[in-house]
């Protein structure tokens, strides 16, 4: 499934970022996370890393409504983050664990899932061939494709195609075993129509008696295209590493593995988009705008970038990036390694504005947002800039509106097949002398989104519309409203299923759609590389004339 690229000049979607939106790859080039989350759990693991004051800066603004050029690099713009890639995706927002009724008689039960959960979930790509070939165990490799069916048919929010999923599942062992798929006539029977693929699948395999493939992995290339088919941004399929970043989050743990990096296409080549503080990629001395021209000798494109993604821990890798303002490529040596994701960034801009980056919504994203807003109030910040962009999602968005808003106050809709709950503000944190209130006094407001901004972020920036906090500018997000939860594969893989999809409070639904900014102002690749922030010149220089009136 095609998502859509962080950077573009028109408006796109991963989801998740579904069908366009790039999909958040555990990358972070090699290495990011995604999470499941126990709802409103707080942690002082000390993996969590506390938010980073960046140095700050001076953003000039044009008199024109045009925005220009910051005079000095928007570290916080690009120094960020953590997981994803070239295809991104988010992450859906934590749901109650779906317990969903046994299987039907003969099935196989589908495991019991982890919580479900709303930041970046890590889907994986089309699975490519690792490992020795062996003959394939039809009977293992057959009970994983179902341990996904049944998570899809009984847990997704909506009624699946169970149809196209299973034709699908039988396009792409046909693929594989380079034979033609039969023709099946499956009817609206999730049951039924399991009996006819399991016939299909049987025959189909029994034509390559002697077919060799590395264990496990046919099934995983099939589960990989039946998530893709459901067509919805939070259901997808996490490979082992993926889903344990995912659960290292949910426990408190943001570090991960890999080189710190996020990455973007653009005219058929892959540039680094963001770089991680304290990252081997950082350390090493990437910067934001570089392209990747070479990794290890072998040319890189928008098409196979993600090789780089199959290092391994503690191996040393050479790149060759295309720098601006270099007479020639620039070659450094960077040892994938692990690091700390950070959740919050923030700096004082102009001397009066306070930026807030939020990399992802980790356990702590709203202790470390009030910590930030704590500190940048004290320097004298007397407006807020909330930087959500290339945010895939996470968990505990109630408590991070609950930074602005009452607790108790419905401020959306999470809905499944059967039921429709309603989601409310909380003004929990761990400590701190707003525990239990909003952050005092409220301040005027600008939130930077854009098309990578996902799930939680979404659900953000809809409830600051919905209580007229303040403006939202960019493009149009993700459109990845859900909660999702990761159902385990039996072979440390696991298939992340929507199980509910969500309403703002005042009534918008936005899931597959997006959430439209109210000053829409683009920021493309170029851009990046040129040092340019469009976005961010547009929010100061709003911020500015807000103030001005005053």
């Amino acid at each position: 499934m095609q998502r859509k690229k962080p950077f573009q000049s028109i408006q796109f979607s991963f989801s998740w970022l579904i069908l366009t939106l790039l999909l958040a790859l555990s990358l972070l080039l090699g290495a990011c996370g995604t999470t499941n989350d126990p709802r409103g759990v707080t942690t002082s693991n000390a993996q969590v890393s506390a938010a980073i004051q960046l140095p700050p800066t001076e953003v000039l603004t044009g008199t024109s409504g045009q925005p220009t050029q910051p005079t000095t690099a928007a570290r916080a713009t690009t120094a960020a983050e953590t997981t994803t890639s070239g295809e991104l995706t988010s992450t859906p927002v934590i749901a109650a664990t779906p317990t969903g009724a046994g299987a039907a008689s003969g099935s196989v039960t589908a495991p019991t899932p982890v919580p479900a959960i709303s930041a970046a979930p890590l889907p994986t790509t089309t699975p490519t061939p690792s490992a020795n070939a062996e003959r394939v165990d039809r009977a293992a490799e057959l009970k994983t494709i179902k341990t996904a069916y049944d998570a899809i048919r009984e847990h997704l929010f909506k009624e699946p195609d169970t149809a196209a999923i299973l034709n699908a599942a039988l396009k792409e062992t046909a693929s594989v075993i380079g034979k033609s798929a039969p023709v099946v006539n499956f009817g609206k029977g999730a049951d039924s129509n399991w009996q006819l693929f399991q016939t299909a699948w049987n025959k189909l395999m029994e034509s390559v008696p002697e077919f060799k493939y590395p264990k496990t992995q046919l099934s995983q290339r099939v589960v990989n295209v039946m998530a893709d088919t459901v067509g919805d941004e939070h259901t997808y399929y996490l490979d082992a590493n993926s889903y344990q970043s995912r659960q290292n989050l949910l426990s408190g743990d943001n570090s991960s593995v890999g080189f710190g990096v996020l990455v973007s296409t653009e005219a058929e080549k892959a540039f680094v988009v963001r770089i991680v503080p304290n990252s081997p990629a950082d350390k090493a001395g990437v910067r934001p705008g570089d392209q990747i021209v070479k990794y290890d000798e072998q040319p890189i494109d928008d098409k196979n970038w993600t090789i780089i993604r199959n290092a391994k821990e503690n191996e040393t890798h050479t790149f060759l990036f295309g720098r601006p303002g270099e007479a020639g490529p620039v070659t450094l040596k960077i040892v994938k390694k692990k690091y700390t994701l950070p959740t919050v960034e923030y700096r004082m801009i102009n001397g009066h504005i306070g930026y807030v980056a939020v990399r992802d919504f980790f356990l702590n994203v709203a202790d470390e947002t009030d910590r930030a807003m704590t500190e940048l109030r004290k320097q004298g910040a007397d407006s807020w800039l909330i930087d959500l962009r290339e945010n895939p999602g996470g968990v505990n968005v109630e408590q991070e509106v609950g930074r602005f808003v009452a607790g108790g106050e419905v401020m959306g809709y999470n809905s499944d097949r059967k039921n429709r709950e309603a989601m409310k503000v909380s003004n929990d944190l761990a400590a701190g002398p707003n525990k239990g209130k909003p952050f005092s006094p409220q301040l005027p407001l600008v939130v930077l989104i854009d098309d990578v901004s996902a799930s939680s972020s979404e659900m953000f920036a809809l409830a600051v519309r919905d209580f007229k906090l303040g403006t939202l500018i960019g493009v149009k997000t993700a459109g990845a409203l859900g909660h999702t939860a990761a159902y385990p594969l039996g072979d440390g893989s696991a298939i992340s299923v929507t199980v509910d999809e969500y309403e703002s409070r005042g009534g918008t639904k936005a899931n597959g759609i997006g959430v439209t900014p109210d000053v829409t102002v683009e920021r493309t690749i170029q851009d990046l590389v040129s040092n340019r922030d469009p976005q961010l010149t547009s929010g100061v220089e709003y911020l500015e004339k807000q103030l001005a009136k005053k």
